[in-house]
């Protein structure tokens, strides 16, 4: 075959808590590589968001860093390079299966020729897996994890480089309309930026509310949104909507869940199973930021439900000219770049991380 998967970790259960090095034992240019984290469930609801079980996701050689996001990071840039990317299967049923999935995408889309990873190019390529088991739910003692790599096997590529991303910068937020100034790398070509604006249970321009980009001076500004509220209204014509799958047992009071949407109220649609006197409802106090809580009308029903929205774990993208077009991506060589972030009301409350994915060329 010109392509296939291979498997490069299999299904384990890897403990509570800790970090997972999978050596990369690959000869071939790898397009992709899968990550499956699940776990068995003990809660019919959620204590916090799923990636929060996957704190890093690494890809390295000796010292030299070639992928570093969080959990969130991972599957938010996965959605904005495909927005049909799984992000998880929402089955909050005790004993069930609660699973979610990461990838590093090393190419504009899957078999891009023009850009893979080529693991003889390094000298000893790691992927690092930190994890830890019952973030999402506290009762959890039982996981998996597995590994898998989208691989041209029969075909020939010779790819100029690879999609290289990394979390570049991390900070609280300061008081109310401070602005945080970030000096950009200038080595290597950017073909966009994610900036995640968290506060837990509000929109994400809570936290960070505007975003410039200049060159190192302010008569080069090649964007200025003085509103990242208006900015994502405006963007909901370019990105695909995010959707997905809920289900759980019902009780008369407030069961607690995070959805990756994070657009103002959390949508949730909810339909019945088996159940003609079932229904359920939202409460309406707290569903923003990607938080909703369901409640049940009549208990010990089940509810199957699909949300809808946009800004994958509070996460904005900024795209630095056309995606496909490797020619037009932002070359910052000589340009000193700049991206200052002013703290929406949440204030000190919130937090920021600045997220760049780079051209590595070989």
């Amino acid at each position: 075959m010109k392509y296939r998967e291979a498997q490069i970790f299999y299904p384990k259960d890897v403990g509570e808590k800790g970090v997972e090095i999978i050596d990369i034992d690959v000869q071939k240019p790898i397009s992709r590589i899968n990550i499956k984290f699940t776990t068995t469930k003990t809660l019919e609801h959620m204590t916090a968001e799923s990636p929060a079980n996957i704190p890093r996701i690494e890809l390295v050689d000796g010292s030299l860093v070639l992928h570093s996001l969080t959990g969130f990071e991972n599957q938010a840039l996965a959605y904005y390079n495909r927005p049909h990317a799984i992000m998880d299967h929402g089955q909050h049923i005790r004993s069930n299966s609660e699973e979610d999935h990461y990838t590093i995408d090393f190419g504009r889309y899957l078999w891009d020729e023009q850009l893979a990873f080529d693991p003889l190019r390094f000298h000893n390529p790691q992927l690092k897996i930190t994890y830890d088991e019952d973030v999402a739910d506290t009762g959890v003692t039982a996981n998996e994890l597995s590994v898998w790599a989208d691989i041209f096997d029969e075909k020939q590529v010779s790819p100029l480089g690879f999609l290289l991303a990394v979390e570049h910068y991390s900070y609280t937020c300061g008081a109310a309309a401070s602005f945080e100034e970030i000096s950009l790398p200038s080595d290597r070509v950017i073909r966009q930026m994610l900036v995640r604006a968290y506060r837990d249970k509000f929109e994400p321009w809570n936290a960070i509310t505007e975003a410039r980009l200049d060159e190192g001076t302010l008569d080069r500004i090649p964007w200025d949104y003085t509103s990242l509220e208006n900015y994502y209204r405006r963007m909901k014509g370019v990105w695909r909507r995010l959707d997905g799958q809920l289900l759980t047992n019902l009780i008369l009071t407030a069961r607690a869940f995070w959805i990756p949407a994070t657009d103002y109220y959390a949508t949730f649609m909810q339909h019945g199973v088996n159940n003609s006197d079932q229904s359920a409802y939202e409460s309406a106090v707290s569903s923003k930021g990607g938080y909703c809580q369901i409640i049940g009308t009549t208990a010990g029903k089940q509810a199957s439900g699909s949300w809808a929205g946009y800004l994958p774990w509070h996460c904005f993208q900024f795209p630095f000219g056309k995606q496909m077009d490797i020619e037009d991506w932002f070359d910052p060589t000589g340009k000193r770049p700049r991206l200052r972030l002013r703290a929406g009301s949440g204030g000190t409350s919130g937090t920021g991380q600045v997220v760049l994915e780079e051209l590595y060329k070989y």
